[in-house]
Parts: structure tokens; C-alpha cells; sequence
């Protein structure tokens, strides 16, 4: 029954987008526009410095970081709608239905897992018509949407941590920014050139995701090591977060 209430609660999220055609612009619009400033931004500049990605064009080797950071935004898109659901007092109004806090924030989950690692392809999809040639085959688009859908939970539950503090949809927007500007900078691979900057990105989960696109899409090697550890690290932290965030967000939005 729990899995039937979910599965239409999901459908329900989903029908939203094309309800909405300005959220389904926004979520459409941003992950084209960001592989196309990257592209035009560094398509051209070629690196010296990172090892087998010497001969590729920066915007290749950023490529995998441009995925994830893709999706980190939804962390932000889902504060936003939560605070203004509880604001409207549409939590109450589910509170007063036989679903429970857990099954509906576990659909809205669910939803936007879906929606973000749909923003992680949209990405590759433009790469690919820009010239990006990845390797790695179907398994590797495989366990690339593996890791993006990783990587979309951890943003939900960091989405659902900042909805319960914020008291408005202006200050969640505020404070997202204070996790989604260090996750573009380190985990993203955009500031990661020496050791200290590389041991900062590993507290931010889409590093995981940026460091293993980067060997699948670039090397192919889909049994090197590497893959699997940040696999089992990005799992590791995706729990922690969006179990932590529904714990906080069921005892301040559910009171």
C-alpha cells in the first residue's frame, strides 16, 4: 500500500512540470545554458597539467563537474517549493491524510531524483552535440546515472535541511547559496588544482561524482578502483544527508 500511496504521489510531482511551464523552463533552460557558457567560456583552452586529460579541451575535462553541478541546484528548487508549501499550509492539509510525513517527503524525494538526473543528461546531451565524445559505452551511462541520482538525493536532503530553517523562500534562497557556491567551486572541479584544494572538494558529495565521471567518460576504465570507493563514499554520504534532513524538516514543518 506504502508503495502504491508513493508511486502516485511521485506521478503527482512530476505532472507538476508540465503544469508549470516556468519551473519547466528553468530546469530545462539551466543545465542547456551552463554546458554552453562552459563551452564557449573553455572549449578552446587546453590543459598541461592534468595527466591523461592533457590533450582535451577544458571544457571536456570540467565536463563531468558540469553534471553534477547541475544538479546540486535542485537542492535549492526543492527548499524553495517545501518552505512555500508550508507556508500555504499545504503540509497541514496532507498532515490531515492518511499519508504519513515519511511516504509523502519520501515521493517528493523520489521526484526530484528523477528530475535532477534527467538535468545531469540534458548536460551530456548537449556535450555530445557540441563534439564531447565519451567513453565508457552503456555501463558507463549506467553507472554515471547511478551516481547522479546519488548525488540528487544528497541536494534534496540538503534542500530539506535548509527548508526547516529557513522561514521564508527568500532566506532559502539565501542559504542555499551557502552550499551550492562551495560545492561549484571544489566538488565541481573548478578550483581543484593542487592537493589542498583536491582535500577540501572530498567534503562535498558531487566531488565523488565529478572525480568518477572523469575516469569513466575519459578513460573508460569502468573497474578502476576509484569508482567503486567514491561510489560507496557518495552512498555513504547521500543517507546521511537525506535521512538527517527529513528527521529535521518532519519535526519543524510537521509541528
Amino acid at each position: 500500500m506504502k508503495m502504491q500511496t508513493i508511486k502516485a504521489l511521485v506521478i503527482v510531482e512530476l505532472k507538476k512540470l508540465y503544469r508549470d511551464p516556468m519551473t519547466l523552463g528553468v530546469l530545462l533552460l539551466m543545465p542547456i545554458g551552463l554546458t554552453l557558457v562552459f563551452y564557449l567560456a573553455l572549449g578552446e583552452i587546453r590543459n598541461d597539467y592534468y595527466g591523461y586529460a592533457s590533450e582535451m579541451s577544458h571544457f571536456d575535462y570540467l565536463l563531468p563537474g558540469a553534471m553534477g553541478y547541475a544538479i546540486i541546484y535542485m537542492g535549492m528548487i526543492v527548499a524553495l517549493a517545501l518552505v512555500e508549501y508550508r507556508k500555504s499550509g499545504l503540509l497541514k492539509r496532507v498532515q490531515a491524510t492518511p499519508v504519513s510525513p515519511t511516504v509523502y517527503l519520501g515521493s517528493h524525494i523520489i521526484a526530484n531524483m528523477i528530475i535532477a538526473t534527467g538535468q545531469g543528461f540534458i548536460v551530456l546531451l548537449v556535450a555530445l552535440l557540441l563534439g564531447f565524445e565519451p567513453l565508457g559505452g552503456l555501463a558507463g551511462l549506467l553507472l554515471a546515472a547511478l551516481f547522479l541520482a546519488l548525488l540528487a538525493i544528497s541536494a534534496v536532503g540538503l534542500g530539506l535541511i535548509t527548508a526547516a530553517v529557513a522561514k521564508d523562500t527568500g532566506a532559502a534562497g539565501g542559504l542555499s547559496v551557502i552550499f551550492i557556491v562551495p560545492m561549484m567551486m571544489f566538488g565541481a572541479l573548478l578550483a581543484v588544482f593542487n592537493e589542498t584544494t583536491r582535500n577540501i572538494a572530498r567534503f562535498m558529495p558531487n566531488y565523488y561524482v565529478s572525480d568518477s565521471l572523469s575516469v569513466i567518460f575519459h578513460t573508460g576504465s569502468l573497474s578502476d578502483p576509484v569508482i567503486w570507493q567514491n561510489l560507496l563514499i557518495l552512498a555513504g554520504i547521500s543517507l546521511v544527508i537525506v535521512v538527517a534532513g527529513m528527521q529535521i524538516f518532519k519535526r519543524v514543518a510537521y509541528q
